[in-house]
């Protein structure tokens, strides 16, 4: 699948003098950015295009344990051992291992 380039734009004010737009651009988005002056309006308005920011990365995750699960403690009661002990963990019961472990995973 090709990679679709995302570009975001804004208006910064009035055109200026030579290479003003750019340097104001630059300043605002780095050097990757690019102003143009539209010059078919009065007065001529300066547009700042640049690469738009990407999502934020999914945060890594880290796993823990939350005791045993049982026919008492089933998935609802594994998740909630999960929430109160570690900051937005999220807990499942698994018997893969043999026990019947409650698996947490939360934002390391």
């Amino acid at each position: 699948m090709p990679k679709v380039e995302a570009y975001c734009s804004e208006g910064i004010g009035l055109c200026g003098k030579q290479n003003e737009c750019e340097q104001r651009c630059h300043a605002s988005h780095g050097p990757g950015s690019q102003g143009s002056c539209d010059y078919t309006i009065n007065p001529p308005l300066c547009t700042c295009y640049y690469d738009c920011p990407g999502p934020p990365p999914p945060p890594k995750m880290c796993n823990g344990g939350g005791g045993l699960c049982t026919i008492t403690c089933k998935d609802q009661c594994c998740r909630d051992r999960c929430a109160t002990k570690f900051n937005q963990g999220r807990g499942y019961c698994d018997n893969s291992a043999g026990p019947w472990l409650c698996q947490c995973q939360y934002p390391c």
